[in-house]
């Protein structure tokens, strides 16, 4: 009489082949993860910055987002000398912003005061990561975002437009 079934070192083989391909595939989940994560912040402080200067326009009157390294904070004056912020927008990776930009300040016609600025997220302190984009500039009329070049400081000629 024949038996049915299979043999315990048919199933650990199988188990085996099963764990690794799940080791790999958490692995590349991870990395894709955090890459995604990377691109929605870009994207939060491009449409943040690009909502600011909407309102400057709207409202007539100027607006200024400073820039910290964990959060944007919005506020509905020229001035921020004892103000309170009317937005705060937390930030989930740590930014670095190019030297002297510690704010974008847009006018009443919704143009940027300063001269142009860029914002470049680095997580874990590193300038490299795997986000298709991972910068914003801001120049006098326009924002946009783009890729840091690898080795590049944070400023807006090392930054290719996306």
């Amino acid at each position: 009489m024949r038996e049915r079934g299979f043999t315990l070192v048919e199933l650990v083989v199988v188990l085996a082949i099963i764990g690794t391909l799940l080791a790999i595939g958490s692995m590349q989940f991870s990395s894709m993860q955090r890459k995604s994560l990377i691109e929605a912040q870009t994207r939060k402080i491009y449409n943040t910055l690009t909502d600011v200067r909407v309102q400057a326009m709207y409202t007539k009157t100027p607006r200024i987002v400073l820039l910290s390294t964990s959060q944007l904070q919005i506020y509905s004056s020229a001035t921020t000398a004892g103000a309170n912020p009317i937005s705060v927008v937390p930030l989930t990776f740590p930014i670095v912003m190019s030297s002297g930009a510690n704010r974008v300040w847009y006018d009443a016609r919704g143009m940027q005061v300063v001269s142009d600025r860029s914002i470049c997220i680095e997580p874990g302190g590193v300038a490299l990561n795997p986000g298709y984009i991972d910068s914003v500039v801001v120049t006098t009329a326009r924002t946009y975002m783009g890729k840091r070049q690898t080795g590049g400081a944070c400023v807006p000629a090392s930054i290719d437009q996306k």
